[in-house]
């Protein structure tokens, strides 16, 4: 699907117009990061300005197409066997909306979180088209994330909150010293899947994943480190990712909630070499600079060949074992 000859011209019906989106955010995972390597390698200023034309028309593209996927599953009721029909809204070969809505979504390709962020784009279409117009006027590219973000600001009611990469319901992020501590175990970080260009001003990887990237359906390669979203609906994603990409990590270090009689935490150390709990919660900073500590303790996971390693180093931080 050419995401950019279809930009003024948006598929009408909600399975094709799912398809746009998917297809879309692939292509803006592959623009932003050759612009990333344009930026690197210091290539003509002509060669950036035609990456970043095609970044813009993607960008703006999906943005519209996400305002008008939002528009069609607001109409989409929550039970099932409902009987309402909507101009708006049409399935191909089903207008007595038989399943569930949650069902129809993840039959579409998103999870609940992201089916709310359409929706919310939706209700604040001037929010969208002011940020388009800004990020064009600072030769920037626009993302979802920061038009959430402005209608958050605003102190627009979102009908969920927002869900970060980083922190689940909040903002939060990791303090520099394991930032620091998880750079000595393992000597570089080359990936941080669960990111945001403010987060990576502490971790500093050589390449993350924004929530506009979808980590969960990139590859992750080198030395990874993870805090993920503790939303229950992505955690456990979360966690089989980086058991199904243990043959391509060459090490990995997780800090998640100490959840321990959970599935997902019980997959992660299921793959692990070792771990650590620290003596107190971990007080996350925010954007504002404010700190705060989740309601429970944490775990520091690794995931490698070098155990010893990483105990010798977060022991600083609490006690814990070789699995």
């Amino acid at each position: 699907m050419d995401i950019i000859t279809q930009a003024s011209n948006l598929p009408t019906k909600i399975e094709d117009l799912s398809r746009f989106v998917l297809v879309g955010r692939e292509k803006m995972v592959s623009v932003r990061a050759e612009i990333r390597a344009i930026d690197k390698l210091g290539l003509g200023k002509e060669v950036r300005q035609q990456k970043l034309d095609e970044g813009q028309m993607i960008a703006d593209a999906l943005l519209d197409a996400e305002v008008r996927l939002g528009e069609l599953m607001r109409d989409i009721p929550k039970a099932s066997g409902g009987d309402r029909k909507s101009e708006n809204f049409k399935l191909s070969t089903d207008e007595r909306f038989e399943k569930p809505k949650e069902k129809i979504i993840v039959e579409l390709g998103f999870n609940h979180a992201q089916a709310q962020r359409f929706e919310t784009l939706a209700k604040y279409p001037e929010v969208v088209a002011q940020a388009k117009a800004e990020a064009r006027a600072n030769d920037d590219i626009v993302s979802r994330s920061l038009v959430l973000t402005r209608i958050k600001d605003a102190g627009h009611a979102t009908e969920t909150p927002h869900v970060s990469n980083n922190s689940g319901e909040n903002e939060w992020y990791t303090p520099i010293e394991f930032i620091n501590a998880a750079r000595e175990v393992m000597g570089s970080i080359d990936l941080d899947p669960a990111s945001c260009e403010a987060a990576n001003k502490t971790v500093k990887a050589t390449k993350i994943f924004t929530i506009d990237d979808d980590g969960l359906k990139q590859h992750w390669r080198g030395n990874v480190w993870l805090n993920p979203p503790y939303a229950s609906d992505l955690i456990g994603k979360f966690a089989d990712k980086v058991a199904a990409s243990k043959g391509d990590i060459q090490q990995a270090i997780i800090l998640v909630n100490n959840a321990t009689e959970t599935g997902w935490f019980n997959t992660l150390v299921g793959v692990a070499s070792a771990v650590v709990f620290p003596k107190s919660r971990v007080k996350f900073y925010m954007a504002d600079g404010k700190t705060g500590a989740p309601l429970q303790g944490q775990a520091f996971i690794y995931v490698g060949d070098n155990p010893h390693k990483f105990l010798d180093v977060f022991k600083a931080f609490g006690w814990g074992a070789i699995l």
